[in-house]
């Protein structure tokens, strides 16, 4: 009697390691239909952090530019052509170093409102001397858009949703 015991113990210790055939594909088809239904909501999330990065940079180089002007009690610029390029803040001085280069977020698209070149300049006030509008910033796969205002009094703001 004593040598049938182990030999049920060890097919019961077999019969409990692993996983069956069955039981892996059902947990292999969970995490596919899982997958499914979060991967778009995972792309437009992607979308959305990409287009606020790139509207925050854009405002924060904006106020950048307009803070320097006070500061230095100078004017100073702050123009773009393409965006997607990147934009730097020159030294209102003159100096070789610019006060700000920011790299381009190539997956973005960006429109303006004169079409093309964004030319501001901050006078010593912090108030626009040239330039004012808008810049909206998307990706029209997800239909995600920020809009960026510049008002003539040099405030910079954004917003949620596409430039009017």
């Amino acid at each position: 009697m004593s040598a049938q015991r182990p030999t049920a113990d060890r097919s019961r210790r077999r019969a409990g390691r692993g996983f069956t055939l069955v039981e892996m594909m059902t947990v292999l088809a969970i995490i596919a239909i899982l997958v499914t239904v979060a991967a778009p909501s995972f792309a437009e999330m992607v979308a959305t952090q990409r287009v606020r990065a790139a509207a925050s940079a854009l405002t924060e180089s904006l106020w950048l530019a307009r803070a320097e002007a006070t500061k230095r009690n100078a004017d100073v610029g702050f123009s773009f052509s393409d965006p997607r390029a990147g934009w730097t803040i020159p030294d209102p001085a003159g100096g070789p170093t610019p006060l700000l280069v920011q790299a381009g977020f190539t997956s973005i698209e960006f429109t303006t409102q004169s079409g093309d070149l964004v030319r501001l300049s901050f006078n010593a006030y912090g108030r626009l001397s040239t330039g004012s509008g808008w810049v909206q910033i998307g990706d029209p796969h997800t239909g995600t858009y920020r809009c960026v205002s510049i008002s003539t009094s040099g405030r910079a703001s954004t917003a949620k949703g596409p430039c009017p």
